[in-house]
């Protein structure tokens, strides 16, 4: 029979429990704490928690919830393990954004998550974005962001408990950013996964690290980035490699951005990740409830725009009169009313008198002399290359719509985004030929942090603006198929089967900026 004495023992001498979350956004976390189950308000008791991704002192610190960020499945994991394991445990966390485990498939200063032997070695840990594109080069590598990180909190913290302490698993999110490399997946998967292991067998010289639990939540069907040769890969290493196990989220509701999980299906995989650690027999435990929520099948479905401005509509009186008593603005037949000053600086539209009007607050424009024209009730016009219209502080993760057509039919013609600003968007419908009357669509990268003024230019000659709008969900099609009559030459292109193409030759189903599109 065990005592009281001898059971305070047994527990002294369990060793320390260390749990690994690592992957891309849906591992990061894109849910706002405004959101945050009600459970975790409160924050933990027993949980030391460390973030390796950039930088790493070997110490561990808590996990808080402050106002304006945002929370993971992780975050519930570690909830479920504290009530079950009620003692001192060890959550390390190596997560980024938008990143690839394949290089040179997103944007120049993103690290990685490739592990390919003669690579890896000649590449270091990723520990900010404080570097040059020179530095970032051979200082990019996610994988050793996390083994080091690791290797750092043991030789600091970890190996000095009284009790040592035990890697338990590897739980993981990502995928959606190998689409455009998804033909190599398996084997870029395969290999990150026993680099993993191999490393964090080398920090803890337990010979069960060599075959480490690694858990895996696959991507929803939803996502705008969904690519299902990913999928198979990942479902064939789960098949192939001993210790790897995968949780469906193939039916996950998804956030206004059809990209990342919504609250409840956050929550959902946090369970199921617990459930299996239980089920492993790596955490002595029960297993919790974890129904799955229900999830919207309407996908045609009205978004709504954080901002929007309608230059088809009626303008106001006031507005009518302000134009039509300022010489500045001189009276055009078709075209409404022409400006013959210039904006050498970003302003928005006004009068002579500074009159703003109402129904372009918020937007900013630079033009040269005779550039910009406004007819009331039907569109903007800009003119002529180098000409900006600026939309201010578009968070990341949300998307920009411009719908306008070209003065004359030319395909060299239309609306971009200054070059500048290419590292924090990505086409997803239009951006340059537009002399049908279309929806340019761009999507800020949510790797960004910080709201930033977006500056797009006119190319080639007269463009109309219709309407700009900034939403948090996509503007166009939420089934993630974009119809789509004309694609760029320089635009990234694939067909289905995952070969590149210049330009379609042929209608048909493609893949174009990380979108299903419908070439007519």
């Amino acid at each position: 029979m065990l005592t009281l004495s001898s059971m305070l023992t047994v527990h002294a001498q369990q060793s320390a429990p260390v749990f690994l979350t690592a992957g891309q956004s849906n591992a990061d976390g894109r849910v706002y704490n405004t959101e945050l189950p009600s459970y975790l308000q409160d924050g933990y008791q027993f949980l030391h928690y460390a973030n390796v991704t950039s930088s790493c002192d070997g110490t561990f610190g808590s996990r808080t919830f402050e106002p304006g960020g945002r929370w993971s499945f992780c975050d519930v994991t570690n909830y479920c393990l504290e009530q079950a394991l009620q003692r001192d445990f060890y959550s390390v966390k190596c997560t980024y954004g938008g990143t690839a485990i394949a290089p040179n498939v997103t944007a120049a200063k993103l690290p990685v998550w490739y592990a390919e032997t003669s690579w890896i070695s000649t590449h270091n840990a990723y520990r900010g974005e404080d570097i040059t594109i020179e530095e970032y080069k051979n200082n990019n590598s996610l994988t050793k962001s996390l083994t080091e990180g690791l290797r750092d909190l043991a030789n600091v913290t970890l190996k000095n408990l009284e009790e040592g302490y035990d890697v338990k698993a590897i739980m993981w999110h990502q995928g959606e950013s190998d689409r455009n490399a998804a033909n190599d997946y398996y084997e870029n998967f395969k290999t990150m996964i026993a680099y993993m292991r191999q490393a964090i067998y080398e920090v803890t010289g337990d010979e069960k690290d060599l075959s480490l639990p690694f858990i895996f939540g696959t991507i929803s069907h939803g996502s705008t980035q969904y690519n299902a040769t990913v999928e198979k890969a990942q479902l064939q290493v789960a098949r192939d490699v001993p210790g790897v196990y995968y949780i469906d989220m193939s039916d996950a509701g998804l956030r206004s951005d059809n990209l990342h999980f919504d609250g409840p299906w956050t929550e959902y995989l946090g369970r199921k990740m617990f459930n299996k650690l239980v089920e492993l027999q790596l955490v002595d435990g029960e297993m919790v409830d974890a129904p799955k929520p229900q999830t919207n099948q309407d996908t045609d479905i009205e978004v709504e725009a954080e901002r929007s401005w309608d230059f088809t509509t009626p303008w106001s009186q006031e507005s009518l009169s302000q134009i039509e008593a300022d010489d500045k603005w001189a009276a055009l037949s078709q075209w409404g009313y022409r400006y013959s000053g210039s904006w050498s600086t970003p302003t928005e539209l006004q009068t002579s008198t500074g009159y703003k009007f109402p129904e372009t607050e918020g937007l900013f424009f630079k033009a040269n002399a005779n550039r910009a024209t406004i007819n009331p009730g039907k569109n903007i016009g800009l003119y002529s290359n180098g000409i900006y219209l600026i939309v201010p502080k578009v968070k990341p993760g949300q998307y920009i719509m411009i719908e306008s057509v070209t003065a004359k039919a030319s395909a060299e013609r239309g609306v971009t985004y200054d070059t500048m600003y290419e590292q924090y968007l990505d086409c997803i419908q239009g951006g340059t030929a537009s002399y049908q009357r279309q929806k340019n669509v761009w999507w800020y990268r949510d790797t960004f942090t910080e709201p930033q003024d977006m500056h797009f230019c006119i190319v080639g000659g007269g463009v109309f603006i219709y309407k700009v709008t900034v939403s948090d969900a996509s503007p166009i099609a939420t089934n993630g198929i974009s119809t789509q009559p004309i694609v760029s030459n320089n635009a990234s292109c694939y067909t289905l089967a995952g070969l590149p193409v210049e330009s379609p030759a042929s209608s048909g189903f493609y893949i174009s900026h990380g979108r299903k599109i419908i070439v007519r």
